[in-house]
């Protein structure tokens, strides 16, 4: 069994280096995709769970906490255009409490569902408008 320090190297060119416990990765650990993008952070069972980072080639990042492979509980998204997202996600989507910013500097900040504004929230517009309440 694959147990301690170590790396893995697939065929089709995806490695993982970092800890392994009973054949899986635990621990600390990072795998480089064969597409470029990596996630570098905490494993169990084979799976990203607890913090990590995940960055594409494209330049998006996600930092925060991930379960299953999936983003989940809070974390900060970024897009090399300028956008961001810091708030809660539950199982790869914005569910909860956050806030995003668009690259023109506007502004909202609230309640989400499924990946869109749902709920109570505020938006800021560049020039200064705001609008509190329902979406």
């Amino acid at each position: 069994m694959r147990h301690g320090r170590g790396k893995m190297l697939w065929v089709d060119g995806g490695r993982y280096e970092g800890d392994f416990q009973y054949n899986q990765a635990c621990g600390r650990g990072c795998f480089f995709h064969i597409d470029g993008d990596t996630y570098d952070g905490v494993w169990l069972n084979n799976k990203a769970n607890g913090h990590g980072v995940y960055t594409n080639m494209k330049g998006a990042r996600y930092e925060g906490q991930w379960k299953d492979d999936q983003q989940h509980g809070k974390g900060l998204e970024t897009w090399p255009e300028g956008a961001q997202y810091e708030g809660e996600y539950v199982m790869s989507k914005k569910e909860g409490v956050g806030k995003y910013q668009w690259v023109d500097g506007s502004t909202y900040e609230g309640q989400w569902i499924d990946n869109k504004i749902n709920g109570y929230g505020t938006y800021l517009w560049k020039d200064g408008r705001k609008y509190y309440g329902q979406w």
